[in-house]
């Protein structure tokens, strides 16, 4: 919170109304305490020290704390002597506070139930003031209306995440969730639900056990005119036509740029003619059969100029999953992406990016799919496989991600190419898996695509049914 913030008086409705409180509870909870002390562990994960109303209270609780912490006994002489050992004797109401909470005396077997109403009215504090804060910045007509509307979400979100809260799981927990996983995982198999989300590319999904999963992060790099973006638009694709709720960012293009793709898959479809107007009456038939065939699609396209912003991204990703409509992140790419905060370095800013959408990944149980650019090699330097340390202002990329894919088309750079085995590169390209978090790593992927690029697909099915590139992949 700026200067400008802290300074300025709180809505009105703090005046008018008293804020949530239950000082009582907070008394009883604390006269048993000082009681039975043991049972401190009983509420210690449950509240803490600023969710206490009365300040004398607060002071109380911290010194009951520290004498708990370091294993001594608790009672009203020691808490006392705690109180003038920490300076706070005073804040909590002088040596004769503890006669106070006599008056107010509580029962061992209400101490739970009295921190969860503590807790409840702390919890409701922490809203009012908060929805104030972003009431009073509103009617301040200096303030952007974004930056309003981010600390808006932020705040509810950490509301949220406090309220959470962050305990561990024992091991029996942990047995029980995984086994859980795992007979949830079985029941979808064999009712004939994928494991994961689908690729679109068989081998790319028997790599990983069916296709993308929550939570990963994958970072998809590649060198320019690669294909990235065709790659992304094939994942959606894919995702979609299995009844995955898609979201696809796409900072460097427009919604439109990326249906004509969609639309260019028909060979009958000459980009050409579709960006200059002189389309034929058989183009505009070919446009009306693949819009039929897209119209049910699962992929919310979000392309404003803001999106280009990280908050932006993460709040309309959380506005689609609150609807349950996000299942699959994409994001059209990375060195885009921006935010509003201060860094040394570019490195240091992607690398608080990466981590934060790996962070989302984990809060929305989402795969999140982020295209990454690559430096483009040296003139006169021969062309060479991706690695990862190609990857540009790397920072945190590779710590961050649980995949790594890179796209690689031999031709591109020797139209000649052939592969181990003497077969052209051409029409086919490689994803090479950089890292793998659960399996193996340095394995390559090839994939088909038609002479426009526009297509991409797994050969298995050519081979096996002798079908040409434009039978095989029909949408």
């Amino acid at each position: 919170m700026n200067s400008k913030q802290k300074n300025r008086p709180l809505s009105t409705i703090e005046h008018c109304r008293i804020l949530p409180q239950a000082v009582d509870a907070e008394s009883a909870l604390l006269s048993t305490l000082i009681t039975y002390g043991e049972l401190f562990p009983k509420i210690e994960s449950v509240i803490r020290p600023e969710d206490f109303y009365n300040e004398e209270n607060k002071a109380i609780f911290r010194a009951i704390g520290a004498l708990y912490a370091e294993r001594s006994p608790i009672d009203p002489t020691t808490a006392v002597e705690a109180l003038r050992k920490s300076g706070e004797l005073e804040t909590a109401g002088g040596p004769a506070c503890m006669s106070r909470l006599s008056s107010a005396p509580g029962s061992p077997f209400s101490i739970e139930h009295n921190a969860n109403i503590i807790r409840q009215k702390s919890i409701a504090r922490k809203i009012i003031l908060s929805t104030a804060e972003i009431q009073a910045r509103a009617f301040d007509e200096t303030e952007d209306v974004a930056d309003i509307i981010e600390a808006c979400e932020k705040a509810i979100t950490d509301i949220s995440a406090d309220t959470a809260g962050c305990e561990s799981l024992d091991m029996p927990e942990a047995i029980r969730q995984a086994i859980d996983k795992a007979s949830q995982i079985q029941r979808d198999r064999q009712s004939g639900k994928p494991a994961g989300i689908p690729t679109g590319l068989i081998a790319l999904d028997r790599e990983f056990s069916g296709g993308w999963r929550a939570p990963d992060l994958i970072i998809i790099g590649a060198r320019p005119s690669m294909g990235k973006t065709q790659h992304a638009l094939s994942f959606a694709k894919a995702a979609s036509k299995a009844g995955t709720d898609v979201m696809f960012a796409s900072i460097e293009m427009t919604a439109v740029q990326l249906i004509n793709r969609y639309f260019l898959e028909d060979e009958r479809i000459s980009g050409y003619n579709l960006r200059t107007g002189q389309m034929s009456q058989e183009e505009w038939d070919a446009i009306d059969h693949r819009a039929g065939q897209m119209w049910d699609m699962k992929l919310h396209i979000a392309d404003s100029h803001s999106i280009r912003q990280l908050a932006s991204i993460k709040s309309e990703a959380r506005r689609l999953h609150r609807k349950g409509k996000l299942k699959l992140l994409i994001i059209d790419y990375l060195q885009l992406i921006r935010t509003d905060l201060k860094f040394g370095t570019r490195d240091l800013e992607i690398g608080y990016i990466t981590g934060e959408l790996k962070n989302m990944a984990k809060e929305l149980d989402i795969p999140v799919i982020v295209l990454s650019q690559l430096s483009r090699k040296e003139k006169g330097v021969k062309a060479r496989e991706p690695q990862l340390e190609d990857l540009r202002e790397s920072g945190n990329i590779e710590q961050d991600a649980d995949i790594v894919l890179f796209i690689h088309k031999p031709d591109y750079y020797n139209t000649q190419a052939c592969d181990a085995n003497g077969i052209p590169w051409s029409g086919r390209g490689k994803l090479i898996i950089a890292k793998y978090r659960e399996g193996a790593r340095n394995r390559d992927i090839i994939f088909h695509h038609d002479r426009r690029y526009k297509k991409i697909y797994d050969g298995h099915g050519i081979q096996a049914n002798g079908l040409n590139s434009e039978e095989e992949m029909p949408f």
